[in-house]
């Protein structure tokens, strides 16, 4: 071998192992975000909960979350989260799902959020609610929020305040026990600071 293809050689082993440390680089994943149990009061219970496999993801079947015939239902959730050391949130997407029963009237789900710790910063979201003038045995209702982080890494609390509110003969469940019908899903995208 003379010196030139020893030269490209040498150009061509350095560009493929640039590139397979780049791959490496991009296919590490962010890391996880530690989740604390969810706690529902108020007037629901928390059922269960399930982290996502993204490391990032939370699942949240709540029991009790109904209201009938006119009734309203409260129902506090909070979430103790650990976001990664050099890491800070940036976006919270929410994704309700439930059931309406609706021959005449309405129901309606209202939902408001409060960040506790500097992990979290604060949200800039304001209070929402979704009306259903229908039956519906699948709704689902998403709230995408924006966060301003205060620090970079550490401890927080999400906290997510529902009212589900029913109209005479109307019923609207957010509850996991109907398989139909059931989860708070909890999706949080973090950054390096």
């Amino acid at each position: 071998m003379n010196f030139k293809q020893v030269s490209a050689l040498l150009c061509v082993s350095t560009v493929l192992s640039m590139n397979v440390i780049a791959s490496k680089a991009l296919a590490q994943e962010q890391p996880s975000i530690q989740f604390g149990k969810a706690i529902g009061a108020g007037g629901c219970t928390v059922g269960d909960q399930l982290p996502g496999s993204d490391g990032r993801t939370l699942s949240i079947f709540l029991d009790n979350m109904v209201a009938k015939n006119g009734k309203r239902q409260r129902c506090i959730l909070r979430v103790n989260t650990t976001i990664p050391s050099g890491f800070h949130v940036q976006d919270v997407q929410i994704l309700y799902q439930g059931s309406t029963e609706v021959p005449q009237g309405k129901t309606s789900l209202s939902r408001s959020y409060i960040f506790n710790g500097g992990a979290f910063g604060q949200p800039t979201a304001t209070p929402t609610t979704s009306e259903f003038t229908s039956t519906n045995p699948l709704f689902q209702a998403q709230d995408n929020l924006t966060v301003a982080s205060a620090s970079c890494g550490g401890e927080g609390q999400l906290g997510m305040n529902m009212v589900a509110q029913s109209s005479s003969g109307t019923s609207i469940v957010i509850d996991s026990v109907d398989l139909n019908a059931g989860d708070v899903k909890l999706h949080i995208d973090i950054a390096p600071c």
